[in-house]
């Protein structure tokens, strides 16, 4: 059977036509639902039962140690619910365990310019500047919400820490006595007060506050880390290693990758001394 070689063309023609449109057309529709996808909004709905039910979920998560997921749930209720300040101050909480120190002051400000007569919003930015190493301004917020609470103990601890990195370790010591006198199963007051005391170059004393907050808590890298580096201090450097070691498998979950980072730095200088 002969084929008019032109109708074999023109046939060919048409398809490469219908196959270019059907192209174009699926290139359109994938473009627009990349569109969708990006211009997608976050939109919850507010009611009280919502906004206390997020409140409450996202500190579970904290304690819990799940701060991503608690990032997420207060990102939530701030949109729902944004005159909630102390759902800013959870929020600034959960940016600050994951040292996103910038987010987490932004955030903590937002609540104290909804509400700045709050202790706890004063002294959780006092925190903040603190690891911020802004030791001036950690100690204004300290002040501050100590006028309004003077059992705040955050205020407490911070002022007490800030007075230690000012050589001012007699005050320290005061601050932090009374910080233990309002809240004496906070392993963190001993923390502190152990590394005042290892300011102060009182080894034996600051061990004793160390391993105290240590039997007190041991799910705190930070602690593991700073008895590590006084086992250093005192030559002991097997149990200065196994400290430090410690502390990289505390900071993995919850994962503290700030905390992994200072205790790997301390063991390789360990190893090159």
């Amino acid at each position: 059977m002969n084929i008019n070689p032109k109708i074999i063309l023109k046939f060919t023609s048409i398809s490469i036509v219908l196959i270019l449109f059907v192209a174009l057309i699926l290139f359109l529709f994938s473009c627009d639902f990349s569109n969708e996808e990006i211009e997608e909004v976050k939109v919850y709905t507010y009611s009280p039962e919502a906004s206390l039910d997020l409140y409450i979920k996202g500190n579970n998560y904290l304690r819990q140690g799940k701060y991503k997921e608690a990032e997420n749930t207060f990102e939530k209720l701030v949109i729902i619910d944004p005159k909630f300040s102390k759902a800013w101050e959870s929020y600034s909480e959960s940016l600050l365990l994951q040292n996103e120190l910038d987010k987490s002051l932004e955030y903590i400000d937002k609540a104290i310019s909804i509400n700045s007569s709050i202790a706890s919003h004063l002294s959780k930015k006092s925190l903040v500047l603190y690891y911020m190493e802004d030791y001036d301004a950690s100690e204004t917020f300290s002040d501050r919400a100590l006028q309004i609470d003077q059992n705040d103990v955050r205020a407490l601890i911070v002022l007490g820490a800030v007075k230690t990195q000012k050589g001012l370790y007699d005050q320290s010591m005061e601050i932090f006595d009374l910080a233990i006198e309002i809240e004496p199963e906070d392993s963190s007051i001993y923390y502190w007060r152990g590394k005042n005391y290892v300011n102060m170059f009182d080894f034996e004393t600051g061990m004793f506050e160390l391993n105290k907050a240590i039997e007190m808590d041991r799910s705190q890298a930070a602690y593991y880390i700073e008895r590590g580096q006084l086992f250093r201090i005192l030559g002991n450097i097997e149990e200065s290693k196994n400290d430090l070691l410690e502390a990289i498998e505390i900071a993995k979950t919850p994962r503290k990758q700030h905390l992994i980072d200072i205790a790997k730095e301390l063991l390789l200088e360990i190893e090159n001394e």
